[in-house]
């Protein structure tokens, strides 16, 4: 007989006898194993998430340069939106391009990360965000960029301001979708 042709005087039965099954632990070391698990799974390291981060950064990053050449740098010819920047004058350009730059790459990691490793991210949103700035800087140096103190300085304002703002957005979206999903709200 099927479960499903089961009686409930069955059902009933069958469920008895399970709640009167003698217990059993399980062994210590697969406990301590999985709460270990569990535990790394909600409380990412910060290292980690960065090195996540940084990936995203690098893929999406490169995708920006198609539209918004930093420093120069781009994958194809044209001006892109620094064109539309330029109307506003080399800082304002600056500032929007790091905007665009690392803006772009903190909105993607707030949709593929994992909520907790976006709660990471916000923890040391300041921190993770000046040092991805910085570090795309060292690439364009190494890439042969040729930059002004002043204009590389409104670059990383830029991208940090572009960055946090992004990151925030991302979640608010992503907190909202999840929360109309599970909640219906």
């Amino acid at each position: 007989m099927s479960r499903k042709e089961m009686t409930p005087k069955q059902w009933s039965d069958e469920f008895q006898e399970f709640m009167s099954a003698r217990e059993t632990e399980p062994p210590q070391n697969l406990s301590i194993g999985i709460l270990a698990r569990i535990r790394a799974d909600l409380s990412p390291a910060a290292w980690l998430v960065f090195s996540k981060m940084a990936l995203i950064h690098s893929v999406v990053g490169t995708m920006v340069l198609l539209f918004c050449p930093q420093f120069g740098i781009t994958i194809l010819p044209g001006m892109g939106l620094m064109a539309l920047f330029m109307r506003f004058g080399e800082t304002a350009c600056m500032v929007g391009c790091g905007a665009v730059f690392l803006g772009s790459s903190a909105l993607a990691a707030s949709f593929f990360l994992r909520p907790e490793e976006v709660k990471v991210i916000r923890k040391n949103k300041l921190l993770q965000l000046s040092s991805l700035a910085m570090l795309s800087i060292g690439v364009f140096i190494c890439l042969g960029a040729s930059m002004v103190a002043t204009l590389g300085l409104a670059w990383v304002i830029g991208s940090v301001v572009g960055g946090l703002a992004t990151l925030e957005l991302g979640w608010i979206i992503r907190s909202r979708f999840r929360r109309r999903i599970i909640h219906g709200i």
